[in-house]
């Protein structure tokens, strides 16, 4: 068991002396004294002493790491007390407070070590590079598995707690700030939901780099993820019919992701309910572009102009309106003539793959579809797969399915007809 620096001489010349102590005599007590040295930190604008309580708050740590895993949480508790009592006592001690810190950390009572840890490096701010900084992190890593668990459990109100003391223990924990998007994004709570996802980014912006790769590659996944989320939080909005916070959020995302169909899609679809006809002409090419054989993406396109057409008709100005309509029409022509639509595609990222699904609708050609998929993720290109498809009848649906060679988070995806 890891022993907290503060209790690290504890494990070299401490244990060694009690081992070797001579046996207590009768009426000498449960064992040899143990002395805990205060942290070697020389505290500017307060006191970081020494005195009884805290004295026997440290012994019992102490001691906590000589005992069986099974007792250990006794053990902690009974610090707690004592350490509960040497803040009584002295409650301007930093050496108290981080104390308590550390133990109500061993109990798992994640909130209270916050604010024990939080207010010893209030009293002694130079506690927190020495131990309080490592502690916080440590406690905001157990708190959010104590929140996972709870989610898993059902218990969401509990787990947004344990998600709160995470951020409150270590303001970097971007993995506590996901879940409670996450959670805000299922009680319909968009904005906020979109609000925790940007602060996700910007502490993946800012963090300094690691040298481990498997949390290098932690932090791509989740802005992936985040990314992914933000589209979801942009149909949200949509089918709430809140149109104008949809749009600048599909907005930023299309900047970000600019080949995903779905953020393409749904930001002309905004355009399109708010009637934005001269927005809705770049948004409506680029998702027919990332998705040539989606009709749906061809009629959003096509109301481009046919909505232009229609106002510009309605005030006298002729010549506009017919031009507009010739655009309307050449639009619809090339949408009347796709060999086969694509709707319902559902894209699933396992530990092994990729899986793409969706329907094929006939339009009465026959000759066979080969159809190349990308998918995209926070660092470009994740994988290509092909899939042909023979249409089937007219009017008619059938599936169909591939599988990519990809296991990372995407952030979009688009395809194009390769060959017919």
């Amino acid at each position: 068991m890891k022993i907290d620096r503060g209790l690290a001489v504890v494990l070299g010349g401490v244990l060694a002396a009690a081992a070797c102590a001579p046996a207590a005599g009768t009426g000498a007590g449960a064992g040899p004294r143990i002395t805990v040295p205060v942290p070697s930190v020389t505290c500017a604008s307060g006191p970081l002493t020494s005195f009884a309580q805290a004295d026997s708050a440290a012994s019992s740590m102490a001691l906590v790491g000589t005992m069986a895993d099974s007792a250990q949480g006794a053990a902690y508790a009974s610090a707690l007390a004592q350490a509960r009592r040497a803040v009584e006592a002295q409650p301007g001690n930093a050496y108290a407070q981080y104390l308590a810190g550390q133990a109500a950390l061993g109990t798992r009572d994640y909130a209270a070590s916050a604010a024990y840890l939080a207010r010893a490096e209030q009293l002694c701010p130079e506690l927190g590079v020495y131990d309080i900084d490592r502690l916080q992190t440590a406690g905001a890593g157990n708190a959010f598995n104590t929140a996972t668990g709870l989610l898993q459990a059902g218990d969401t109100t509990a787990a947004i707690t344990s998600l709160q003391t995470a951020i409150a223990m270590d303001p970097n924990a971007y993995a506590a700030e996901f879940y409670l998007g996450l959670i805000s994004f299922q009680r319909q709570n968009t904005g906020e939901a979109v609000t925790r996802w940007r602060r996700v980014l910007q502490l993946l912006e800012t963090m300094p780099a690691d040298t481990s790769a498997a949390e290098n590659q932690q932090r791509e996944d989740v802005r992936g993820n985040v990314v992914n989320a933000m589209v979801l939080a942009g149909v949200q909005y949509l089918q709430r019919e809140q149109n104008e916070p949809a749009i600048p959020l599909l907005q930023e995302l299309t900047r970000t992701v600019p080949n995903s169909a779905d953020a393409w899609y749904h930001l002309a679809l905004a355009q399109y309910n708010l009637e934005r006809w001269n927005e809705l002409v770049a948004s409506g090419q680029r998702a027919v572009e990332v998705a040539p054989l989606s009709y749906g993406a061809w009629v959003l396109y096509y109301n481009a102009y046919a909505g232009q057409a229609q106002a510009a008709s309605e005030a006298n100005q002729t010549a506009r309106a017919n031009e507009l309509s010739r655009q309307a029409t050449q639009v619809r022509t090339r949408s009347e003539s796709l060999p086969v639509r694509i709707e319902g595609l559902s894209i699933d990222t396992g530990d092994e793959a990729t899986a793409i699904t969706g329907t094929a609708v006939g339009t009465g050609r026959t000759a066979p579809v080969t159809v190349e998929f990308t998918l995209y993720g926070v660092t470009g290109t994740l994988g290509t797969g092909q899939v042909t498809i023979t249409p089937p009848a007219n009017g008619q649906r059938a599936p169909f399915n591939l599988s990519i060679a990809n296991t990372r988070p995407i952030t979009g995806y688009s395809y194009r007809v390769v060959g017919q």
